[in-house]
């Protein structure tokens, strides 16, 4: 791999139709290999599920982990763009490739994302005393006082308004610091700039993710009615389809940065 040195990435300003092409693009990229990419996110999620079990850093491992594995899965998923066959070991590029530079500020990323994960549901706890983040963390029990739906909706806007924002600055992060050698600093930086000059196709974006989600929910619930009292079926049917629409979702990550982010640096 080459090692380009460090540069400030261009962004484009995009109209904000560019929002629904790039949810569009998602479906498109997972049907070049279907395979491939379905296989690559099972094991991202099954990375995930799994780091919980690390010690000292036990339920906000995969917080901490999520750039450094969003890294190998844009590269998956760049690669089925050009046409090439992405394979599972891409997921680690981040560990293994970039001439070992890159793990360290990734996982350094993922501790601000797990920070600012934290500091926002610790400011939606003010609402709703807590509720909101025990059933982020699964720590929900059935002694857990009963919380108003008008309280636990305020804690959710809270979050949002506060989560946003960071979500903002963790969008391109990732690949600014592995593919452009930014510091993390920076790499937060101009991902909020770069989203915020894109904000109305990243809206767009948003609203087209929604109205799938809305759509494929209530598909789900006529599923439910048709096959009555049997959960196994069920489950069979609604696992492989949640595979694939979470599959589509990270397959449309990447063409929000290879339309925005201008002359991307060969990694």
């Amino acid at each position: 791999m080459s090692t380009t040195p460090s540069t400030a990435p261009r962004v484009r300003t995009l109209p904000a139709a560019t929002g629904w092409r790039w949810v569009l693009d998602g479906f498109r990229l997972l049907r070049r290999q279907p395979i491939a990419l379905l296989a690559i996110t099972f094991m991202n999620l099954l990375l995930l599920s799994a780091s919980v079990l690390i010690p000292l850093v036990g339920s906000i491992a995969p917080l901490v982990l999520t750039p450094a594995l969003m890294v190998g899965l844009m590269h998956a998923i760049r690669s089925a763009d050009r046409g090439e066959m992405p394979t599972p070991m891409m997921l680690l590029a981040a560990f293994r490739e970039y001439d070992g530079r890159a793990w360290r500020p990734l996982l350094a990323l993922g501790g601000v994302n797990a920070l600012l994960t934290v500091v926002a549901l610790a400011l939606a706890a003010i609402a709703d005393d807590g509720t909101l983040m025990r059933m982020a963390t699964g720590q929900i029990g059935s002694a857990d006082p009963v919380v108003s739906e008008g309280a636990l909706m305020i804690a959710a806007i809270v979050f949002l308004l506060v989560y946003a924002p960071a979500q903002m600055a963790m969008w391109y992060a990732p690949l600014f610091v592995a593919w452009h050698r930014t510091p993390v600093a920076k790499a937060l930086f101009f991902s909020l700039v770069a989203t915020w000059r894109n904000r109305r196709a990243f809206a767009v974006y948003g609203i087209g993710w929604f109205a799938i989600a809305l759509a494929a929910s209530l598909a789900i619930r006529a599923l439910q009615l048709a096959l009555g009292s049997n959960p196994v079926l069920f489950s069979m049917v609604l696992s492989p389809l949640s595979l694939v629409m979470i599959t589509a979702v990270y397959c449309s990550f990447w063409p929000t940065y290879r339309d925005a982010v201008e002359a991307a640096p060969e990694s």
